[in-house]
């Protein structure tokens, strides 16, 4: 793998930046970081971050910046992730890019294990994903996300295919990204072990507003024809087998949290 590429959106005002950038910053694969921010905080970042690529944000939220990012980074990277400018990618990462290396350079997604932490870094628990890439398709069918976008990998040419992130999503374009992929046929692989990425709850995030958030899960699933028929015992099967697999993720949320969902965590984080 020549290099992995990173993209950060950001306004600028997170107290976790830094230690987003470090994390990054911290990676043994080969790798380039790039800030997309507003331009009036374009120099201060400039200052604080010298070693990282800083560009200016076209405006139009979250995917149109990342775009700006994946427009701006040139060449010398053949995979991608974004990360917010609160999260971390951890040590497990690296062997997760060489896995993704290992497999070749054509279109393809790789996802692994994803923690939960609070502002102080401390550990609240896991998200549940999807063990087998083949159940992701009928998962997507019931409205139960495989794959978030935490330490996700893209290779360049799965990108190319999918022309980049819809703009006009402002909560759920990774959501919408990752099941076009995988509706295009693009192949998902996974990597166990340690995680990958840190997913942080905190104050005030975007993704505590669960109205939104829900009307756009659902212009994705009309957009994309998601919830279209399906067999029955297929749809059993990937959810019984989804739910197995991720026994240690609800039983660690049970004893940390009480009996709540993934999204009623989320929003009372």
């Amino acid at each position: 793998m020549s290099g992995v590429l990173v993209v950060t959106p950001t306004l600028g005002q997170s107290a976790w930046l830094g230690e987003t950038v470090a994390s990054v910053a911290a990676l043994s694969v080969g790798h380039r970081h790039v800030l997309v921010c507003p331009a009036a905080v374009l120099p201060d970042l400039e200052k604080r971050f010298p070693q990282v690529l800083i560009v200016a944000e076209p405006g139009g939220g979250m995917y149109a910046a990342i775009n700006a990012g994946l427009a701006a980074a040139g060449e010398g990277w053949d995979a991608f992730t974004y990360i917010n400018d609160d999260d971390l990618l951890l040590p497990g990462f690296t062997a997760h890019a060489l896995a993704l290396a290992r497999a070749g350079a054509g279109p393809m997604i790789a996802y692994g294990n994803v923690k939960l932490i609070d502002g102080q870094g401390r550990r609240l628990g896991a998200i549940p994903v999807s063990p087998f890439p083949a159940l992701n398709r009928a998962l997507y069918g019931q409205r139960i996300e495989p794959v978030y976008q935490h330490g996700t990998l893209v290779t360049r040419a799965a990108l190319e295919q999918l022309r980049g992130f819809d703009g006009s999503f402002r909560l759920c374009g990774d959501s919408e990204f990752l099941a076009r992929a995988c509706l295009a046929g693009i192949p998902f692989c996974r990597t166990g072990g340690a995680p990958v990425a840190a997913f942080r709850l905190r104050t005030g995030q975007l993704t505590k507003d669960r109205a939104p958030m829900l009307a756009e899960r659902v212009r994705v699933d009309e957009k994309l024809g998601l919830l279209a028929p399906q067999p029955a015992v297929r749809r059993w099967w990937a959810r019984g087998v989804f739910r197995g697999a991720n026994l240690p993720v609800y039983a660690e949320r049970v004893l940390r949290h009480g009996f709540v969902s993934f999204d009623e965590l989320l929003a009372q984080a």
